[in-house]
């Protein structure tokens, strides 16, 4: 056997691995940026995390990536199974410890975003003591972290609006629309706040072409209608017509068919006496009780315009 052979061996072994390192750091670099904490809690405080057991690396959710997915699959896999992302009960602690772990990790990690903003939702002021930070301070860094990602700021704006920060979630609202302007969703809760703001002609604008393309949820319009600022388009102008015009109808219709069965006027009854009939004796006063009058009136229709 050569006896240069395994040092060659061993040296081409080195060579290779010396060419893969800086190749796996450029990944992890080009993977990773940074992911500052920014803004304020509701209620004044700073959005500081103070937990550090996690590392300094983080990722772009949307970034599928072989390296990222390989990181993405590890965080998941050890602290977001399903009884985490629907708030039964955390994995390795606490289920805000969980979420935390995995935003810490993915700043703009869709799904525990969501669990965060529903977790925080269950309360009026986040509770002392809470493992992690509520919602807000999640989503201010998300928006940060990965501006063109349109899904922290349509969280943010669910959330602020829910939290009656009415400014704030428009804000949000349109900076989402600026990524995807003809999105129902997003369309549809910019009417709702739009609405509670008293922005009705905003409202009527966002409105009326969501409806015209078939949008089946009835809440911005039922609150359009409710505040009288509804406008009704040509469609739904004639279908109250028609409503109407067969309402009347009916109506004529059923006056002429008790008009038909009443008998004429300044016909009397006519008594006829029975010949068999025996007199009544005095001492008998039983009393016929009155047949009911029959109130031959029709009750008036009203039709609210839809």
């Amino acid at each position: 056997m050569n006896p240069m052979k395994p040092r060659r061996v061993h040296l081409l072994r080195t060579l290779v691995a010396l060419c893969i390192l800086p190749l796996t750091a450029q990944l992890s670099l080009a993977a990773t940026k940074p992911a500052p904490w920014v803004g304020k809690q509701l209620n004044g405080r700073k959005c500081v995390n103070t937990l550090t057991t996690h590392g300094s690396e983080t990722f772009d959710y949307r970034d599928r990536s072989p390296y990222v997915a390989g990181k993405l699959n590890l965080v998941n896999n050890a602290h977001f199974n399903s009884n985490v992302e629907n708030l039964v009960k955390g994995k390795t602690g606490s289920l805000m410890a969980d979420i935390d772990f995995v935003i810490r990790a993915f700043p703009n990690h869709h799904r525990a975003l969501n669990s965060a903003v529903q977790y925080s939702l269950r309360f009026k002021k986040w509770p002392a003591g809470q493992d992690g930070l509520p919602a807000e301070c999640y989503l201010q860094r998300a928006m940060k972290f990965s501006p063109t990602d349109v899904v922290p700021y349509k969280l943010y704006g669910y959330y602020m609006q829910v939290k009656g920060r009415n400014k704030e979630a428009l804000a949000a609202n349109e900076k989402a629309l600026a990524l995807i302007p003809n999105d129902p969703m997003i369309l549809y809760n910019n009417g709702l706040l739009l609405v509670k703001m008293k922005r009705y002609e905003e409202a009527m604008k966002i409105a009326r072409p969501l409806y015209d393309a078939g949008l089946t949820l009835p809440g911005l319009k039922d609150k359009l209608v409710k505040a009288g600022h509804w406008q009704h388009s040509q469609a739904e102008l004639e279908k109250v017509k028609q409503f109407m015009e067969a309402t009347a109808a009916a109506k004529a219709a059923k006056s002429a068919e008790l008009d038909a069965e009443a008998p004429a006027a300044g016909e009397a009854a006519v008594e006829v006496e029975d010949p068999t009939a025996t007199a009544a004796e005095p001492e008998a006063q039983d009393t016929e009780a009155p047949e009911a009058e029959v109130d031959s009136s029709t009750a008036q229709v009203t039709a609210e315009a839809q």
